[in-house]
């Protein structure tokens, strides 16, 4: 699907995301497009950490990042995200609930400007 709105922040990509997946959907692991690096058994390696009622989160050696896996339990928060807010904030309410997974430092990289893709 595509955002029709994209001036209006994450948020509403996000929203669209969750709102085209089955009811029955157990969790759902939120992506960026800026992430070139990413490898299937990163995403495989998120997936197999995911417990029912967690946050699943990437560490990139010394901080968080993208992709994070969140519980269905958490998708009404996210829904209810607005503008260019996105997962953090409801990762930052419910520390708790966080598992976080240890991956290599630069799988995690993004590219946000063409001066900065791999030569």
């Amino acid at each position: 699907m595509e955002n029709a709105y994209p001036e209006q922040g994450i948020s509403g990509s996000i929203a669209i995301g969750l709102r085209a997946l089955p009811e029955a959907t157990e969790a759902a692991l939120i992506g960026v497009a800026d992430q070139p690096y990413l490898t299937v058994e990163v995403i495989h390696a998120l997936v197999r950490a995911f417990a029912p009622g967690r946050i699943i989160v990437p560490r990139w050696g010394d901080h968080r990042g993208n992709p994070p896996v969140f519980d269905h339990r958490f998708f009404p928060e996210l829904l209810a995200l607005r503008g260019d807010q996105g997962g953090q904030r409801v990762i930052t309410a419910h520390a708790d609930a966080v598992t976080e997974v240890p991956l290599p430092a630069g799988l995690g990289d993004d590219i946000d400007r063409p001066e900065e893709w791999p030569g």
